[in-house]
């Protein structure tokens, strides 16, 4: 079965209503750490951790919604009703 436009289109707002929730949260949680949350050799790990997690995750993200560019839609309205 192929997707139609309109479930590739929903899958892409998905995809990118997650990555900016994600963007969100690891930014705060980068900042709290920064700002001081969690000083000394600890604080440092945990914030190149965070760091390495949000490229992780951005680039998952962006694979994601590449594939969805890959994507032929089927040019019809309903996946399997004939035309």
């Amino acid at each position: 079965m192929m997707a139609t436009r309109e479930q590739i289109d929903a899958a892409r707002r998905h995809i990118e209503e997650l990555r900016d929730y994600h963007v969100n949260d690891v930014t705060a949680l980068i900042r709290l750490v920064d700002d001081g949350a969690l000083k000394g050799a600890s604080g440092d790990r945990l914030a190149a951790e965070l760091r390495a997690w949000d490229r992780g995750f951005r680039d998952r993200f962006t694979r994601a919604l590449s594939l969805l560019d890959s994507l032929q839609p089927s040019d019809q309205g309903t996946a399997g009703v004939p035309r």
